[in-house]
């Protein structure tokens, strides 16, 4: 490691290196960590050692550029060690010429974007059936353009047994990549690695954590309960087109402040629970919640779509686990049961009936 310029590890480094050595699956929350690419080469040359005749790495990332940048990663240090493993960059149709030569060079370790790996898949030009280990670059939305979709295309190309190491820096994905791995070691790089952070975190005595964290419950339960699906996705797709991502979390908490009267206290006056019930509407049970990453939009699209309806006649949706409840005009009611009961949605058989109740007091 000397030898290549590496002179010491940076903080997200000496949590990487230890578990990477452990054959452990890894979700790295990298926050803008430094460090990144060098925290997955190094282990990876360390334990390859030298060239075999079959691919025993798959990086996985979401652009092109990031594919040039690992390459030149793995470049320099390969280099500077006189290592005689060989690496195949997969970056655009454009230059397929280029990467079947690299591929037909039988490569150690392969880089590539998901779109490319998955078209050299189809085309029979790869063979990952000996992948040890695949690495992960997430973008900032998992699921944008189905990415999170395609890897689970690629990791059914590969042996079951594997390691796996993911780095985002949206937290938000975490739950969504742990379905992928197998009880993988979770990483977070907290304040105490920004300079910028440190400084907020000087004025955080001004903060009652307590009482803000009852606050953002308020919020997520208003959202789920009483907000339209539809109109916050509007809001959600302007916060990410005209916010930067490196800037979103600072936005978040000046928002937040702001909300809390500017001293992180919560206004006097909470946040209803529930809504005041429709007398127009009624209340459906459906069978299917967050275990099948169900999110009130979804349901409301469905319906919508299904019996065309206006986003009026949909009231307030509440996801839970494994169930959800949906108030709907009751006008339309009978409808949505008999063309939802037996729908095909997110891998099963819905169950859509009028939800009961518990003895007079809430929905069973």
């Amino acid at each position: 490691m000397k030898d290549a310029g590496f002179n010491k590890p940076t903080p997200l480094q000496k949590k990487v290196f230890p578990v990477f050595f452990q054959k452990k699956d890894i979700i790295a929350g990298v926050n803008g960590a430094k460090g990144k690419r060098s925290s997955y080469v190094v282990p990876v040359l360390v334990s390859l050692k030298t060239h075999q005749e079959t691919a025993r790495v798959l990086i996985i990332v979401s652009e092109p550029e990031n594919v040039r940048k690992a390459g030149r990663e793995f470049s320099r240090y390969i280099s500077k060690i006189e290592s005689d493993l060989r690496v195949a960059e997969l970056v655009s149709d454009s230059m397929i010429k280029q990467e079947l030569r690299s591929l037909s060079d039988s490569p150690d370790i392969i880089i590539g974007t998901h779109s490319r790996i998955i078209d050299h898949i189809r085309r029979e030009n790869i063979d990952l059936s000996r992948i040890e280990t695949a690495v992960v670059d997430t973008p900032a939305d998992l699921e944008e353009e189905g990415f999170d979709q395609d890897l689970i295309f690629i990791f059914s190309k590969m042996p079951e047994k594997h390691q796996k190491l993911f780095y985002t820096d949206n937290p938000d994905s975490v739950s969504l990549i742990e379905s992928m791995a197998k009880k993988p070691v979770i990483i977070s790089m907290d304040e105490e690695h920004s300079q910028e952070n440190a400084e907020m975190k000087r004025s955080e005595a001004s903060v009652n954590p307590e009482e803000v964290e009852i606050r953002i419950q308020n919020f997520i339960k208003t959202i789920i309960e009483d907000e339209d699906p539809n109109v916050l996705d509007e809001y959600r797709k302007l916060f990410k087109k005209h916010t930067p991502f490196s800037k979103r979390g600072y936005l978040s908490a000046y928002l937040l402040k702001a909300a809390c009267g500017g001293s992180g206290v919560p206004y006097k006056k909470s946040v209803p629970a529930s809504r005041a019930a429709d007398p127009d509407k009624t209340t459906l049970f459906i069978s299917v919640g967050k275990n099948r990453r169900v999110f009130p939009k979804d349901l409301a699209r469905l319906v919508q779509s299904r019996l065309d309806l206006e986003q009026s006649d949909v009231g307030a949706i509440k996801v839970l686990d494994s169930y959800s409840f949906m108030d709907i005009s009751k006008e339309h009611a009978e409808r949505a049961i008999e063309m939802l009961n037996g729908e095909d949605f997110k891998g099963r058989k819905l169950t859509v009936n009028h939800a009961k109740k518990r003895n007079g007091s809430g929905l069973k």
